[in-house]
């Protein structure tokens, strides 16, 4: 007697690419940064203001030693700089945490020279001021809850017999996932995410290719 047997039970491994464009993270940072000021608290506790955020950009970086290119524009609060307003580029290395699934800037590098020494020293200590203070507090990438909104809406289609060739259906369910890698390319980030779930092709109808002819010959 054969032994029945539930294929869809067995546990399977899907890697996907995720796609997340660079534009989506400039508009998280848009939305937290743009109106904050840049500044630093000494040890007796004065406060330093530097700069007021106006605006700020994101993409890949031409120096292929960095990851990112993080423009930022800004007016100066300074006693001495006052309502200038200017501009830096930083470039921006991600270190992945895989065990705490975070992607974070762990090194930048100032690009610019304004042809002023004073003032170029005054970007050099907003820039370090700003890097400590708030991109390396807010650049801290988690892509798990936009992942988990869309495993939501993949497993929705599972439950239907999502259909993806005529006559293929896969099925079943996703339930844990791990990104695995964080790729920065041209213009977004490619994540690369283990899914781990049941899931099952159902061949259902087979479709003959009309290219292929076999001939014999007499």
């Amino acid at each position: 007697m054969e032994k029945s047997e539930d294929l869809s039970q067995g546990l399977n491994f899907i890697r996907l690419p995720i796609s997340v464009a660079y534009t989506v993270i400039e508009a998280y940072l848009q939305k937290k940064m743009i109106g904050e000021t840049i500044s630093s608290v000494a040890e007796d506790g004065k406060v330093s203001t530097y700069a007021k955020i106006l605006d700020l950009s994101l993409e890949k970086s031409q120096d292929e030693a960095y990851d990112l290119a993080l423009e930022l524009k800004f007016k100066t609060l300074t006693t001495f700089f006052r309502n200038r307003e200017g501009k830096i580029l930083l470039h921006l290395s991600l270190d992945f945490d895989q065990e705490a699934q975070l992607a974070s800037v762990n090194n930048f590098k100032l690009e610019g020279n304004s042809g002023n020494w004073l003032f170029n020293r005054f970007l050099e200590t907003m820039a370090n001021t700003f890097m400590h203070g708030k991109i390396k507090n807010k650049m801290k990438f988690d892509f798990r809850p936009e992942i988990e909104k869309h495993l939501r809406s993949m497993n929705e289609k599972l439950d239907n017999r999502l259909e993806i060739a005529e006559g293929i259906f896969l099925l079943g369910r996703l339930n844990t996932f791990k990104i695995s890698e964080i790729i920065p390319q041209a213009s977004r980030f490619l994540v690369l995410v283990n899914f781990e779930g049941n899931t099952l092709l159902d061949i259902k109808k087979i479709i003959s290719n009309p290219r292929i002819n076999p001939q014999i010959d007499s």
